[in-house]
């Protein structure tokens, strides 16, 4: 979902974590750091990382050996999210 952010310049915090549940969500299965950061985002690494880190502190994106998943919570807050953010943005 693009949210008209060309329209409006830079993408808020909020939808930067909804691209990378969302691309999660499609793309299941485990993802390196680097897979995930350069086919979910156009962030520079180091704010990917920032992002990132946020998704696990909450628990929607687990870390594992393989690589990074989106958790069930993950899921259930991606699918709520789809729903409100339109209306939002």
């Amino acid at each position: 979902m693009d949210f008209k952010a060309t329209q409006r310049g830079r993408k808020s915090p909020v939808e930067i974590r909804f691209e990378i549940l969302e691309f999660l969500f499609y793309n299941t299965g485990f993802h390196s750091r680097t897979s995930l950061w350069r086919r979910a985002t156009q962030l520079s690494y180091d704010d990917f990382q920032k992002y990132l880190n946020y998704l696990k502190g909450k628990g929607y994106v687990k870390e594992y050996d393989e690589g990074v998943r989106l958790s069930i919570e993950g899921k259930n807050v991606y699918l709520k999210l789809r729903e409100t953010l339109p209306s939002l943005l």
